[in-house]
């Protein structure tokens, strides 16, 4: 009886290690997370300036809840698959991302950017910056959007 409750708790211990290992992850680790992440959230922007959401809804895990600044609630995948095709067309979009922070948890890392929006995807001239957050999930080695949120950047006083 002894031998099993010793057994017992070593294997829980033993469960116990390699979870926490799994989590403390190296400087590299997260530098390639962030390299990997970056580089697709450049790849929906890109898509955006052609007309095309694809590259978007194609790299959105089938849970994604995503909240942009127009609607009153969160949109869900079939909602980003409805933007994709109204979008299409719609080339005229320019604007600048700029890296903002990063971080990592085992298999999910959140992003953090600021875009600055020049031209509407009609072509109308505009100026606005938002702030955006996507968080992603490692799925079988391939980074999937699985939530997002965007706001316009408020107005801070006290710089």
């Amino acid at each position: 009886m002894r031998a099993r409750i010793l057994g017992s708790v070593a294997g829980v211990l033993a469960m116990t290690m390699v979870s926490g290992a799994a989590v403390a992850q190296s400087a590299a680790d997260k530098e390639a997370a962030k390299n990997a992440i970056w580089a697709k959230e450049q790849a929906i922007y890109q898509g955006r300036a052609s007309g095309a959401l694809k590259f978007y809804v194609d790299n959105a895990s089938p849970n994604y809840l995503g909240w942009p600044p127009g609607p009153a609630k969160p949109v869900a995948l079939p909602g980003l698959r409805q933007d994709s095709q109204r979008m299409e067309g719609l080339n005229k979009e320019k604007l600048a991302m700029n890296f903002v922070d990063f971080t990592l948890h085992g298999d999910t890392g959140i992003i953090y950017y600021m875009n600055h929006r020049t031209s509407m995807p009609d072509g109308r001239a505009v100026d606005e910056k938002w702030e955006t957050i996507h968080v992603w999930v490692r799925d079988n080695g391939d980074w999937k959007i699985v939530g997002a949120m965007a706001r316009q950047e408020p107005k801070r006083g006290g710089n």
